[in-house]
């Protein structure tokens, strides 16, 4: 008998370039590759390109379907970094990746798979040259607010887009956020007007991603009732992504004070994948995909 809970008709294909990538039998799995000296989880290990670099091709190798590269840190008490300083951490990387997707075929060490590129900005220029240099989403913490030229960056370049809710300000979400009567609806409707925006623009909607934001100006219980109504978010016709890796709410949970947080994240992934999501967001790309080919051994037919 198949594994009852995980229903496979309930994820959304993304739209990436002219591709529609499947999201079953478990999510796309985005690694995260944050070039910057402050980084909440390695605490700019990888902050220079050439580390970045080679700490992406390791996330390929551990099983990767996107790489997210970020030059500037948004955790809690983080200060805006410029443009061009944004602009010198972050294209180098996605430029040698780019080249590297192109010949990703020749490779052994990343699979002989497909990969796509991902940039984590609110700034449109940064979006606008990454993906001149071959990137190919353009993931936004503040969906797309906080840079007015940014809708008609995504528009322009024709890139994917993750629109992730996010109240407060940069860097000061946890303490200056407007509270929520109802999390998911609240979430779900800002989410939705942005949408909206960018198909007003000609985005077409099969590559807008919804992300709830777990973590962006929440709390503890919000980010729990979100993680518990991803499916939710489902019911407008957009694929969701999900991304709580490591996040500090989940040391505030009773036990949890003092756990360095992987295994509260696996499974977080797992529920996540249980309710629809179509991508998970991950520091730890090898414990995620492991998890999900369990997932999908638990609704294989028995031909394994």
């Amino acid at each position: 008998m198949l594994f009852p809970v995980l229903d496979k008709s309930r994820a959304i294909a993304w739209q990436i370039g002219n591709e529609v990538l499947p999201c079953r039998p478990s999510p796309l799995i985005m690694g995260i590759v944050n070039v910057t000296p402050d980084s909440f989880f390695d605490g700019g290990k990888h902050n220079t390109p050439d580390a970045a670099y080679e700490h992406a091709v390791s996330l390929l190798q551990q099983g990767a379907d996107i790489l997210d590269i970020g030059g500037e840190s948004s955790r809690p008490g983080s200060e805006p970094v410029s443009e061009q300083e944004e602009l010198d951490r972050v294209c180098p990387v996605v430029e040698a990746l780019a080249q590297l997707s192109n010949i990703s075929e020749d490779l052994d060490n990343p699979g002989n798979r497909k990969f796509y590129i991902s940039v984590d900005t609110v700034k449109a220029k940064v979006a606008r040259e990454c993906m001149r240099l071959g990137a190919h989403i353009i993931n936004d913490i503040s969906a797309c607010t906080m840079d007015p030229d940014m809708p008609a960056a995504v528009a322009d370049t024709g890139a994917s887009v993750v629109l992730n809710h996010m109240r407060g300000s940069f860097g000061k979400m946890q303490q200056d956020f407007k509270p929520y009567n109802n999390v998911v609806q609240e979430v779900r409707e800002e989410l939705l007007v942005q949408a909206e925006k960018l198909m007003a623009l000609g985005v077409k909607k099969e590559k807008i991603c919804l992300d709830p934001g777990i973590g962006f100006g929440k709390t503890v219980q919000d980010n729990i009732d979100l993680m518990k109504s991803v499916e939710n978010f489902l019911d407008d016709g957009y694929p969701v992504l999900v991304g709580t890796s490591r996040k500090s709410y989940i040391g505030k949970m009773s036990g949890l004070e003092k756990s360095d947080r992987l295994i509260p994240t696996v499974t977080a992934g797992i529920v996540a994948a249980l309710g629809g999501a179509s991508i998970i967001r991950v520091h730890d790309v090898l414990e995620a995909k492991e998890s999900m080919l369990y997932l999908e051994a638990l609704q294989s037919d028995g031909s394994i």
